[in-house]
């Protein structure tokens, strides 16, 4: 149910429909517009009597929702979309996109020193690099655990960076929520509901990346889980589903399915162009295409030496890689409806 207030209709008089609405039961969510608020009511199963908030002042219109799933809609949240601000200028969802690079894991101390150092003197503010890493094989590099959160941490701060990194479960979710400016929960973890009901009791941003074989539908589902829980600060990451037929590829990107996230939905999307392709020659024309489609960010992974990595090696971009790449994109950002956003570059 949504209840839309009057203009001009007082902050007592929504905060008498909020406390109506917690009084049975329900939970309520406030966006605010321009120039009236607009109360979401959830936490219901079927239909609600509205006679029952007739009698309050400032009322103007009740409207019903049929959707199975409420928060994660735009129109029901007013109509807006979500801007996610990390701080130091640095948002997902306003009119420019963010680049999100570095390695698929933190290998060592020296490396991701040498990755942060090299990222931020190209004007790029947010480091990726994963401490705790879910693989398909149990004998994979799974990752440094605590020592390289540690590591991530100290280079960012040397560097004056933002810090995306994952977490695979409750443990890893309470270290690096410390740490993290933005708390990744991985494809494989996509449906995991137990952990993303955590995520949504906190503050920290959440980038959920979506799942292999899931839908959009399944997707909405797992946004709302997060969002059911008060936290709004999400980032939707799509990075290629999988495919069985037709294409040599593991995965390729579901460019429609961003386009139903972006009519859809009210939160900020970014492509991770490196994981669709696993071949690092392909990044650049993926990234291209990514930001030709008014997407709000690119996630890429940057390696100091790919071949010798110890995760992802093939679909990693070497810093010249990740130069030329940045070179051609800056000549043709002007022409994207979300132009990339550099920063300052760190000496």
């Amino acid at each position: 149910m949504l209840i839309i207030m009057k203009i001009g209709a007082t902050k007592q008089q929504i905060l008498d429909v909020v406390q109506a609405i917690e009084g049975i039961g329900y939970q309520a969510k406030i966006s605010k517009g321009a120039q009236r608020s607009v109360i979401l009511v959830h936490g219901n199963i079927g239909y609600i009597d509205e006679s029952y908030f007739k009698k309050f002042m400032g009322i103007r219109d009740i409207i019903h929702i049929s959707k199975r799933l409420k928060l994660v809609y735009r129109e029901n949240n007013g109509g807006a979309d979500t801007i996610v601000d990390l701080g130091d200028n640095i948002v997902f969802g306003d009119r420019s996109a963010q680049i999100i690079a570095g390695p698929c894991s933190v290998e060592s101390r020296e490396m991701i020193m040498e990755t942060a150092d090299f990222l931020s003197s190209r004007g790029i503010k947010l480091l990726r690099g994963g401490a705790f890493k879910p693989r398909t094989s149990p004998y994979s590099f799974q990752g440094l655990g605590d020592k390289g959160l540690s590591y991530i941490h100290d280079a960012a701060k040397k560097y004056n960076m933002k810090i995306v990194t994952e977490a695979i479960d409750e443990y890893s979710l309470s270290q690096v929520m410390d740490v993290a400016d933005v708390i990744q929960i991985g494809a494989r973890n996509m449906q995991n509901y137990s952990l993303l009901k955590k995520c949504g009791a906190i503050k920290n941003p959440i980038l959920l990346k979506r799942g292999f074989t899931a839908s959009i539908d399944d997707l909405y589902a797992s946004l709302e889980y997060i969002l059911s829980e008060g936290n709004p600060n999400i980032i939707v990451c799509e990075r290629g589903i999988r495919v069985f037929e037709g294409t040599k590829q593991r995965s390729i990107i579901d460019f429609l399915g961003v386009s139903d996230l972006r009519e859809e939905s009210h939160l900020p999307v970014i492509i991770d162009t490196s994981h669709a392709t696993r071949e690092r020659a392909k990044v650049p024309g993926l990234s291209r295409a990514a930001l030709a489609f008014g997407c709000d960010g690119l996630m890429v992974e940057v390696h100091p030496d790919p071949d010798k990595a110890l995760s992802d090696g093939p679909q990693s971009l070497s810093f010249n890689d990740f130069d030329l790449m940045l070179i051609e994109l800056k000549k043709i950002s002007g022409l994207f409806s979300k132009p990339l956003k550099f920063y300052k570059e760190q000496k």
